[in-house]
């Protein structure tokens, strides 16, 4: 892709629609408290981050928007439904609406990029034949820059070519919202540019909404609208990257060290 990001843009109006809702989001595990009434809201067609040291709960938080991880208690609201309350089978329709990017990529290493993106059309009932299954594979390749990979197996992919493809499988679901878990961890500088890049290009392409989780603030320089500080399992501050960068509070200024 061409385009170049641009240091993140003013975040939306405040009252644009809340895609996400959250109010004071509790889960531990045994004696070890993680989020401790957490509070975030998500805004629709906006960029997300939610910065944190590594150990904060950063991951936990997106695993339990998404229920793979149950909350102790608090409420999690996403596109007008509560997601705690939901049965089964309701959880897997709003699931199909939300997009999430694994850290790992979560590739089937015995099948094929092609076989991988055909994966959750088959599970989901989403393409309507051959014919509709192909043209969706070969947009989403086309969308992350990587169409001549069809026929590869994720060991003859680089790490961030196995990102590109692991977000190709994720919008191929046309989700409104996208989860990103350390989108650039333990990827080379390129490619960590290229998937910021990418994440951008996406944002712009498909209006998606997205809470991007790191602890890297290059990437919350570049894509991020709005950042959220987790901190002791709270919400501790929120703002524009320019808003962090202009604090004098001590915890923020531990973040900008070595920027």
């Amino acid at each position: 892709m061409d385009a170049k990001p641009a240091i993140s843009s003013a975040p939306p109006d405040a009252s644009a629609e809340k895609v996400i809702s959250i109010r004071g989001l509790a889960k531990s595990f045994a004696d070890n408290a993680v989020l401790k009434g957490f509070d975030l809201d998500l805004r629709r067609g906006e960029n997300l981050m939610v910065l944190g040291k590594s150990g904060s709960g950063k991951s936990v938080l997106i695993k339990c928007i998404v229920r793979l991880l149950d909350a102790d208690a608090g409420s999690i609201n996403v596109l007008g439904q509560d997601v705690l309350g939901l049965d089964q089978d309701a959880l897997d329709r709003i699931r199909v609406k939300i997009g999430f990017l694994f850290q790992s990529s979560a590739l089937y290493d015995s099948m094929t990029v092609q076989e991988n993106l055909e994966f959750p059309l088959r599970r989901h009932w989403i393409a309507k034949g051959a014919q509709d299954t192909e043209s969706l594979v070969e947009e989403v390749l086309t969308a992350v820059g990587l169409p001549q990979t069809r026929a590869m197996y994720p060991s003859e992919l680089s790490g961030g070519m196995k990102r590109r493809i692991g977000l190709a499988r994720t919008l191929i679901l046309k989700p409104e919202i996208v989860l990103y878990d350390e989108p650039t961890t333990g990827l080379d500088p390129i490619s960590g540019k290229e998937i910021v890049e990418l994440i951008l290009e996406l944002q712009r392409t498909y209006g998606t909404s997205s809470i991007i989780i790191s602890h890297d603030l290059h990437v919350a320089k570049l894509a991020a609208n709005r950042i959220a500080l987790l901190h002791e399992g709270r919400n501790y501050l929120e703002g524009t990257y320019q808003d962090l960068l202009a604090s004098d509070d001590p915890l923020v200024k531990k973040f900008f060290i070595f920027m």
